[in-house]
């Protein structure tokens, strides 16, 4: 389904791209205008801009999702209007904002452009990882998982696993927690194999109903079960949409961190003040910000959220 940005989003958006001071005269496009908006307007040139970044809208839905596009540009526009009225703009915060959001922008430009085109993948890459995960595609499930999450400490931690190993039922681990004042979360969820991360997927695959495994993540951590499974195998012709763009993000990943690597290779970067111990961090920022596919959710969500749903 396709969601708009929300406003909040589209006004800071709209504030990136304003200078400092008045409105600069736009250039305008030469296109067709979709919408004035007291004395501004709003082109389909701006409304084909939000489509072309928002993917995999269905050919039947087009026509609406431009509509719904205009809408949200229109309440852009008149919150941004309103912005500028008030000299939001001039705002030490706003401007703070706006320069953030420009180096951003420079920086994503940069290393788009030095990436260069990667290609599609090939046919051959696409069977090799269709065949690689037949628990994503030819064997795909659908998940009904119990989910136990807990904030760990060694001894904690021991103390589970020694009773997973014992055999003892998810149920009566997380009553002794609870009699322990330990807080927990979790639940019951249902979730596509797409949706699980493909460390723990596998895994997933191969238990019995029931079996419960334990899944740890920083701080925190997971005693997930699979209650009732349901076959839902997907064809290779209908997967290669999702492999192709789970490809080329990874191809993308994998450019962006040579291309960092190298300007690291070649600056002087020295550390000051309490930063000076940051040289032998590894940063990796950038790259997640331009090429990683980003995952909603609390911390205790994130290890069994990630995977490829982020192709659907």
């Amino acid at each position: 389904m396709f969601v708009p940005k929300t406003i909040a989003t589209l006004v800071v958006s709209a504030l990136a791209l304003s200078a400092c001071g008045e409105r600069p005269p736009e250039k305008k496009v030469a296109t067709q205008v979709a919408a004035k908006v007291n004395a501004g307007e709003i082109s389909v040139h701006q409304i084909n801009y939000v489509l072309q970044r928002t993917p995999a809208i269905p050919q039947a839905q087009i026509e609406t999702a431009k509509r719904k596009v205009l809408e949200s540009l229109i309440d852009q526009e008149l919150a941004v209007q309103q912005a500028l009225e008030a000299k939001l703009e001039r705002s030490p915060a706003v401007m703070e904002t706006i320069e953030a959001a420009r180096r951003e922008i420079l920086a994503r430009a940069y290393v788009e452009q030095a990436g260069g085109s990667k290609g599609k993948p090939t046919d051959e890459d696409v069977k090799k990882f269709y065949v690689e995960h037949p628990e994503l595609f030819a064997n795909r499930k659908i998940y009904r998982l119990e989910e136990i999450v807990f904030a760990v400490t060694p001894e904690r931690l021991a103390s589970v696993k020694d009773q997973l190993g014992k055999g003892r039922p998810a149920s009566e681990i997380l009553a002794g927690l609870k009699l322990a004042g330990v807080e927990v979360g979790g639940g019951v969820s249902v979730k596509p194999a797409e949706q699980l991360s493909l460390d723990l997927l596998p895994k997933l695959a191969q238990v019995k109903e029931g079996q419960p495994q334990l899944l740890e993540n920083g701080a925190r951590a997971a005693i997930i079960t699979v209650l009732a499974t349901k076959p839902e195998p997907l064809d290779e012709n209908k997967a290669r949409p999702f492999i192709e763009t789970y490809l080329s993000n990874q191809q993308k990943s994998e450019s962006t961190r040579d291309i960092i690597k190298q300007l690291r290779d070649k600056a002087k970067i020295e550390y000051a003040g309490e930063f000076a111990s940051a040289a032998a961090v590894v940063p990796v920022a950038l790259t997640e910000k331009v090429a990683a596919e980003k995952t909603t959710g609390a911390p205790n969500e994130a290890a069994i959220n990630k995977g490829i749903a982020g192709l659907k």
